[in-house]
């Protein structure tokens, strides 16, 4: 019922222990599950310690209960699913022993709690993102070889190209930076034009386009 505070209530009559409410447990919970306790006379001018553990041999973890006889599950017991939650309260006299511990009582299994799994989908783009996407209408080649994202003539974005001909090279011509600078092109870059340039004889005057052409041919 709304309103309601939702908790765990036990009753420890003498040695016994008793669950009068619960609700379900769930793993990986933090600080959320509120015990309360009532006692019968046995325990009148004891100091009280709650325990929890999980399942029949975990390690079990202690809470000193407060004046009003309350205290928190604590997370430490409730990281993995499967396994049954313990709980039990002992007290204490004014040395520090031991003097009433109840029985051991199940408050119910720890159920897997929800946890972060795989995105369904592709996550929503950064606005700066969306803006780009809209404003630009094709891929292209920059001057410096760039894969570039335009709006028609205007560059809005370039990322690098990863290389694809070894250690530092292209396998595209087109794609080296700087090819346009000079002596980017040496003669003996261009197969077979050494030999073909050794066949033209020294003019004896300049030559003419004409000339160059015809001895090109």
């Amino acid at each position: 019922m709304e309103g309601v505070k939702k908790l765990f209530c036990l009753y420890a009559e003498k040695t016994k222990l008793h669950l009068r409410q619960r609700e379900p447990i769930t793993s990986g919970s933090v600080n959320v599950y509120p015990v309360r306790f009532a006692f019968s006379a046995e325990w009148d001018g004891l100091s009280r310690t709650a325990v929890f553990k999980a399942g029949a041999d975990g390690e079990p973890v202690s809470v000193l209960l407060d004046a009003s006889s309350e205290c928190t599950i604590p997370w430490e017991i409730l990281t993995e699913k499967g396994p049954l939650l313990m709980a039990g309260v002992y007290g204490t006299d004014a040395s520090g022993e031991i003097v009433l511990p109840t029985i051991w009582v199940s408050l119910g299994q720890i159920l897997g709690g929800a946890k972060p799994g795989k995105d369904a989908q592709p996550p929503t783009p950064d606005l700066w993102q969306q803006a780009l996407a809209a404003k630009a209408d094709s891929l292209n080649y920059t001057p410096d070889g760039d894969l570039g994202l335009y709006a028609g003539d205007q560059l809005l974005s370039a990322v690098p190209v990863a290389s694809g001909g070894g250690e530092g090279g292209v396998t595209d011509h087109r794609l080296l930076k700087g090819r346009d600078a000079p002596e980017q092109h040496p003669i003996t870059s261009i197969k077979g034009l050494p030999e073909e340039l050794e066949r033209i004889p020294e003019p004896a005057e300049a030559l003419t386009n004409e000339d160059l052409e015809e001895l090109l041919k």
